[in-house]
């Protein structure tokens, strides 16, 4: 299937008044460049994103094209227009601009992006994901599980009940539709929000609904809910990443100076090995796709070697090739390595005898690693088991089929690590 043309909207026509500055938040330096550059950036690097509107103040637009646009090169930058009062307005302005002809190229039947420019952290792999998805679902966004307990409190701040957190995501941006989608819904959501504020300020006599309510302004908080509230169509949910933060505070500019600063320092380290460890069906495999992008690495899988050489059937000795093929593949990283290119092991280090053992022969040739842990819990798990499974009986993906041998199996040989021996936890 042919590649949908794909335009994202970038806002940046924010105050930052929860920043404490005078200056607005887009515009504030994170190492050095402006806020805004890291969004713009990911776009421009994008083998997604075809072009891009970006979304500003009234009177930011000569700084914005001269001072970022032009200034860092930003080629996909299509065009800089105008915001409004609320978040909404602007991205209604940047549809508008869309769909009265305002792009070189037209995006009349692709999709559109739309993307907070104060969330700096974006990546390829979010924008990649969003887009296998929308082709399928017409709406998503970009959002990750909550971590910690939320209440719902009354009037007067008391606790008056406990949403299961297993149903509780945290919406993130990009949030993603079809053009036609989520334009029409945008113009009946505006029509609406118009009819309203004229009614509450007595130019429109005002008329009860259905039910017998006085209907104010909708609140809206992102763009998905004009989608959910003007159109049938559901909204997929797509994994982003809990790194793809918004920096509202300043608290959250010193969490993106730390951040930026981790990254650069593992850039700059020496080469040396990720482990990747987790569960069966944890989601190794996209993690350590992440990790090769972002270090350049060369990543080794056991699974990938013993597909290409036996299909999905290596009969009785599957254990014996998988043992040769690690003691390869071990041999092997530590050439990569002395070459000077970072490497990745692909696979569970399932026990704590292997882990240990992989961290001793590392050590004892000088070379540095870190064991990455895929931290699920046991619902994501058997999503992602049952999401496989499907997958692999639709035959969408070449993979071992995850039966109830397989299973037993793994939960007699699996160790769930300790503390000291995992350096980084991802928590997806």
């Amino acid at each position: 299937m042919d590649k949908k043309r794909c335009t994202a909207i970038v806002l940046a026509a924010g105050s930052g008044s929860r920043m404490k500055s005078g200056v607005a938040k887009q515009f504030i330096k994170l190492q050095g460049r402006p806020l805004i550059w890291y969004a713009l950036q990911a776009m421009e690097e994008s083998s997604v994103v075809d072009d891009c509107v970006l979304v500003t103040g009234a009177g930011d637009i000569s700084y914005v094209q001269e001072e970022i646009v032009t200034k860092y090169g930003f080629r996909k930058v299509a065009a800089v227009v105008a915001g409004g009062a609320e978040r909404y307005d602007s991205v209604y302005r940047a549809l508008r601009f869309i769909a009265d002809g305002g792009l070189k190229v037209p995006n009349r039947d692709g999709y559109v992006f739309i993307h907070d420019g104060a969330r700096p952290f974006l990546t390829e792999e979010i924008l990649q994901r969003c887009y296998e998805q929308v082709c399928g679902c017409r709406a998503c966004v970009a959002a990750m599980p909550v971590k910690d307990t939320v209440k719902i409190a009354d009037r007067d701040d008391f606790a008056i009940q406990t949403p299961d957190r297993s149903t509780l995501w945290q919406i993130q941006t990009p949030q993603v539709f079809e053009t036609q989608l989520i334009t029409e819904a945008y113009e009946k959501m505006m029509a609406r929000q118009k009819k309203a504020a004229l009614c509450q300020t007595g130019v429109l006599p005002q008329k009860a609904d259905k039910s017998g309510k006085i209907l104010p302004p909708l609140q809206i908080t992102d763009d998905a809910m004009a989608v959910e509230t003007f159109t049938d169509v559901p909204v997929k949910l797509v994994r982003g990443s809990y790194e793809n933060i918004k920096i509202t505070t300043p608290e959250d500019m010193a969490a993106a100076e730390a951040l930026l600063r981790r990254r650069s320092a593992r850039a700059q380290k020496a080469a040396m090995v990720f482990l990747i460890c987790g569960k069966i069906c944890s989601g190794k495999s996209t993690y350590a796709e992440r990790l090769r992008a972002e270090y350049n690495a060369v990543l080794l899988s056991v699974d990938e070697i013993m597909l290409a050489m036996f299909g999905l059937y290596a009969g009785e000795k599957h254990d014996e090739y998988t043992e040769k093929i690690q003691n390869y593949l071990f041999e092997k990283s530590v050439e990569i390595v002395r070459s000077g290119h970072h490497v990745i092991l692909d696979w569970g280090f399932w026990t704590k005898r292997r882990r240990s053992a992989a961290r001793e022969y590392y050590q004892s040739r000088n070379i540095a690693c870190e064991f990455h842990y895929i931290d699920i819990s046991d619902s994501v798990w058997e999503e992602r088991i049952e999401r496989r499974n499907q997958m692999v009986s639709e035959k969408k993906t070449e993979a071992y089929l995850i039966d109830d041998n397989l299973s037993k199996k793994f939960e007699g040989l699996f160790e769930p690590p300790t503390d000291g021996e995992i350096d980084v936890y991802v928590r997806d």
